[in-house]
């Protein structure tokens, strides 16, 4: 499991990029689009620019459209950094199926099934079976599933329960 002080740390990036203006937020994204051909990357930055807009800085929607490597290049933007990461992007280079079939590494995985629970689940006592809040925000619409609802929430709590929350969700059966 990958440390909670390192969900937080993720948790603050994401929120704080959701709140920039659009093209701050897109020049932050940029590091996805990296790639060794000029051409190319100048093609990626379009797509990933229209890829942001379209998404009205909905991280969440955002993020989950990217492939495990492109999530790895942004989590090394923001200095989140795993053992395993190397690894994986050499084979991805390697070989670039590995890219679409390879197992992604351990901080790409959980945090991809975190920002997947966050679009797919409300704030409430009991968001799903294995997880369980220990209170929800009075208004109605910041409990609606997102990862802006999700960051504010788990950013608003004192850290304790917040700890005991983000290891509930990196604990849970993603099967479940």
């Amino acid at each position: 499991m990958i440390p909670i002080e390192t969900v937080l740390h993720f948790i603050r990036c994401y929120r704080q990029l959701e709140q920039l203006p659009l093209e701050d937020g897109f020049a932050e994204l940029a590091c996805v689009s990296t790639d060794p051909d000029e051409a190319s990357e100048q093609q990626l930055r379009k797509h990933f620019r229209a890829h942001w807009y379209s998404k009205e800085r909905a991280f969440g929607r955002f993020y989950l459209n990217l492939p495990h490597y492109r999530q790895l290049y942004l989590l090394h933007h923001w200095e989140i950094v795993h053992y395993e990461d190397a690894t994986y992007l050499w084979e991805c280079q390697r070989d670039g199926r590995y890219a679409l079939v390879g197992p992604p590494p351990l901080l790409v995985r959980q945090l991809h099934e975190l920002v997947l629970y966050f679009e797919n689940h409300g704030i409430s006592l009991q968001p799903s079976l294995d997880v369980t809040l220990p209170s929800v925000p009075q208004n109605f619409a910041l409990r609606f599933g997102n990862t802006a609802n999700w960051g504010d929430y788990l950013l608003s709590l004192p850290e304790s329960e917040a700890e005991a929350v983000i290891s509930q969700l990196l604990n849970r059966d993603s099967r479940a």
